[in-house]
């Protein structure tokens, strides 16, 4: 049904695969339909497709990476991606002239490696929620060592209509505000507990080998309990990330300089001037679209960054407060700790306890 027009599009779009800019390689795919999606991957030169298994392997020097998926009923579908990336990439999903009526709700949870000599391989994670509107193109960023799990649950208009009826947002909530404006997408950090759980028991039964008709029940009843439990936590007004649509060009310059940020946590900040001058660009603009991504300021970007890395090394090997206190900059462990409490709300010395 979609091979000429996949076949089409593959020809046109042959020359963008893993084109190089401003350091990252872009990887398009089309995305009107999750069986466009599919079809799409699968017919991609550098991907092996494996039909009975519903599975689209990718092994080459840009990425390592399984996606798996399901039509649970008509209008729903669910596409999980496991994937370590070996270079800094973005992907891009892009839609053809074709009428496209899918919403996509993302969750992903993936592990940043920090690039820095005696770390022993800690990774800083980052999780949350995505909800995109039909034909939003979308566009990820991602640097080496970076690997994880990307789940996304797709629904047609009336399929969502059907199971998550807008009544069901109060006057003025935020996501109702939301789906009723122009904006085409937004994000949230987790909100909903046992996210990652009940992803991993979805990604689970995609891996097994069994018939369909003895996972899709198990499967659409995981599915439809994350998804109702996503709804039900944005009615409770958890504030939505206000996405700006940036030029390709700022994108990336930010995604470079969050990475910065990152490969400097253990040692000190590095200063908005200098981050600007080795991005090849002004403070004002740099500090201006980092505000405009991440709604703070890149110091206190880099002070939360520490946070969550101060916790994964707390948790990775005995250390003390005051030696953790002493790598990330802090005068004494006391104020350590206060940051510490603040950031996660609660105490270093509770995790030895």
């Amino acid at each position: 049904m979609f091979k000429f027009r996949i076949n089409q599009w593959l020809f046109d779009m042959k020359k963008y695969f893993f084109t190089y800019r401003d350091g990252f390689f872009d990887l398009p795919y089309l995305s009107n339909s999750p069986a466009v999606m599919v079809d799409s991957f699968k017919n991609m030169p550098f991907t092996k497709f494996l039909a009975a298994e519903k599975e689209i392997h990718t092994h080459n020097i840009f990425t390592d990476g399984v996606m798996r998926y399901a039509e649970l009923e008509d209008g729903l579908w669910i596409i999980i991606t496991e994937i370590a990336f070996k270079k800094k990439v973005s992907t891009h999903a892009l839609y053809d002239q074709e009428p496209t009526d899918y919403h996509f709700l993302s969750y992903f949870v993936y592990t940043s490696l920090i690039d820095q000599i005696g770390l022993n391989e800690i990774t800083i994670p980052t999780n949350g929620w995505g909800f995109y509107k039909p034909g939003t193109e979308i566009k990820a960023y991602f640097n080496k060592g970076d690997e994880g799990i990307f789940a996304n649950f797709v629904f047609t208009k009336s399929w969502f209509e059907r199971n998550v009826p807008l009544k069901t947002f109060a006057s003025g909530n935020d996501f109702g505000s939301f789906f009723e404006s122009t904006e085409s997408y937004k994000t949230w950090d987790n909100l909903v507990p046992g996210s990652e759980m009940m992803v991993r028991e979805i990604l689970a039964l995609l891996k097994a080998r069994q018939h369909d008709d003895q996972r899709t029940i198990p499967l659409k009843m995981l599915c439809l309990q994350i998804i109702s439990q996503f709804f039900i936590s944005i009615t409770h007004d958890h504030k939505v990330k206000p996405q700006a649509k940036l030029h390709d060009h700022d994108t990336r310059l930010i995604a470079r300089a969050e990475k910065l940020l990152i490969d400097n946590l253990t040692t000190a900040f590095p200063g908005v001037e200098e981050m600007a001058q080795k991005l090849h660009t002004s403070s004002t603009k740099l500090q201006s679209l980092f505000k405009i991504v991440y709604q703070t300021s890149i110091f206190q970007y880099y002070r939360d960054k520490q946070m969550v890395l101060a916790l994964q090394m707390l948790k990775a090997k005995p250390i003390s407060v005051k030696e953790i206190a002493s790598i990330f900059g802090y005068q004494s462990p006391s104020k350590f700790s206060a940051a510490f409490k603040k950031y996660h709300h609660f105490s270093p010395t509770d995790l030895s306890s």
